[in-house]
């Protein structure tokens, strides 16, 4: 019985991953200018929990932090980051984001 009760855990996990990872991918592709390219370590040759401003939950590897902070990025707020479940700070400030802040926010139950 544990075989399956392991590889049932490891599917959720996997999910969950895929899960943060689509939503900063779908983040990434609303930003329109990216003067210092730290988007560019946004791909997939590394895993999300390394690119620029992303921290993750060791136990979970899921996305806690987006500390993206005076980078001089522009473009729209992706109602995808409603998508990151386990979000606890999130802080774009001193970058031109042209929309409202999409409802999707309001998801994040866990943001401080």
């Amino acid at each position: 019985g544990h075989y399956f009760l392991g590889l049932a855990t490891a599917t959720t996990v996997i999910r969950g991953n895929d899960t943060d990872q689509q939503a900063l991918l779908q983040f990434k592709s609303k930003i329109t200018s990216d003067q210092l390219k730290v988007m560019e370590s946004w791909n997939s040759s590394i895993h999300f929990c390394q690119w620029y401003g992303v921290t993750c939950s060791r136990k979970h590897q899921r996305v806690t932090k987006l500390e993206l902070q005076l980078l001089k990025v522009s473009g729209s707020l992706s109602p995808y980051i409603g998508n990151l479940s386990f979000l606890r700070e999130l802080n774009l400030a001193g970058n031109s984001f042209y929309n409202q802040i999409p409802q999707e926010i309001g998801r994040l139950r866990r943001l401080e």
